[in-house]
């Protein structure tokens, strides 16, 4: 590792960044953080903690480098080797920390800010209670929602995003409007691309799509607060319309084409998923990948023809910022800030749990001529670039402290 000077540590603002983990094998999105630590480090000095996996010797932008040690001895190995790495940070000159997801680092940070009183930036945005008619909440559950709310309150600041998440999370856990700040998710647009047409004829031809076909992707977790019952109605309405239209000989663009719809993903309602897709009513038309590396997402994004998000509950979703900038038009409902990172004005926003309007909003795009779907692709794609950059969001945290 290499420790600060005291004149850079005088110079410019430091952070700990908190990381899960930067393996690209597994399916979260956390792979994106390096590209975000190099261009916040062009502005700061940047430690990062990452508790899982081994890191490399280095990443770009970042000064100071550990590892999380105790990875593989119990919960208290994994507290105690947080509080080492706390006071290791702390002995470099780090007080200010930035985490979104890791619930024992929090505690530790709020157990050991009497000794080196540290300032903590959580990260929380979205709903993860949302249930199914027949789910019932349990006593996990509710010590998780306890858990967030208490260690909401104790944080310097609760940071969210996109805009209407703001005051949504202010309330949900009783936060004072001027402990809240904004920040956005941010998207590598050079690793979530759009292939040309070489390249993404070869890309279906490897994935085993043909090119007569229009495919729906959906990538997210399989649970029911991600729109996922709503997954199979809407593949049989989408291929009754397309029927309907190949029947009646209509001139337009989506007569004969053959509907795929693909579901990236793992999760509580697999199963319930995998009988809907045996279904002889579909024709086989659903394809289950369960989860997929998060190095091979871009490839899926870049080769589908839309991005369907039905989600009951959202936050901020990075699969909407990933399809944006793989210039994938989305089909999405206007759950938490969907609304926000689309855009205002995008003209596939269903309301929430509107089958009726998420069939219509598929069915136009699929009606599209190519050239007003690469049209609608590319105008995501610079909206990506232009307000979700790494180097955007750096700036937006930058000035957080």
């Amino acid at each position: 590792m290499r420790w600060p000077t005291k004149a850079s540590r005088e110079a410019r603002p430091q952070l700990v960044y908190v990381v899960p983990h930067l393996s690209e094998t597994e399916s979260e999105h956390f792979a994106h953080i390096p590209a975000l630590l190099a261009a916040l480090g062009e502005r700061i000095d940047v430690a990062a903690a990452v508790e899982r996996g081994t890191p490399p010797a280095q990443l770009p932008g970042v000064r100071l480098l550990l590892r999380v040690p105790g990875q593989r001895r119990g919960r208290l190995g994994r507290a105690l080797g947080t509080a080492l790495t706390i006071h290791r940070c702390a002995r470099a000159g780090y007080r200010t920390y930035f985490l979104r997801y890791s619930t024992l680092f929090l505690i530790i940070l709020i157990l050991t800010r009497p000794l080196y009183r540290h300032r903590i930036l959580l990260w929380r945005s979205g709903l993860p209670d949302v249930r199914g008619p027949e789910q019932r909440k349990t006593l996990g559950d509710g010590v998780h929602d306890a858990v967030n709310r208490v260690t909401a309150r104790l944080v310097h600041c609760l940071v969210t995003g996109p805009e209407t998440m703001v005051p949504f999370m202010a309330g949900l856990w009783g936060i004072p409007r001027h402990r809240m700040r904004l920040l956005y998710n941010d998207v590598d647009a050079k690793r979530f691309a759009p292939l040309d047409e070489e390249g993404r004829a070869r890309a279906r031809a490897r994935l085993g799509w043909g090119e007569d076909e229009f495919v729906l992707l959906f990538v997210h977790r399989l649970s029911y607060r991600k729109g996922v019952r709503l997954l199979a109605p809407l593949l049989a309405r989408v291929r009754s319309v397309v029927e309907e239209q190949t029947d009646a000989s209509a001139a337009d663009s989506a007569s004969g084409i053959r509907v795929r719809l693909v579901v990236v993903g793992d999760g509580p309602e697999r199963a319930r998923l995998a009988r809907q897709a045996a279904d002889p009513a579909l024709g086989g038309r659903m394809s289950l990948l369960g989860a997929v590396p998060n190095r091979d997402l871009p490839e899926l994004y870049a080769a589908a023809d839309c991005l369907v998000m039905p989600s009951y509950e959202e936050g901020f979703p990075r699969v909407l910022l990933e399809a944006m900038a793989s210039a994938t038009p989305v089909v999405t409902t206007n759950a938490g800030g969907s609304g926000d990172v689309v855009g205002a004005g995008y003209p596939y926003v269903a309301p929430v749990g509107d089958l009726d309007v998420l069939v219509g909003h598929v069915c136009a795009v699929m009606s599209a001529a190519p050239a007003e779907r690469r049209a609608l692709g590319r105008r995501l794609r610079a909206r990506a670039e232009r307000e979700f950059s790494p180097q955007r969001v750096a700036a937006m945290l930058h000035d957080l402290l």
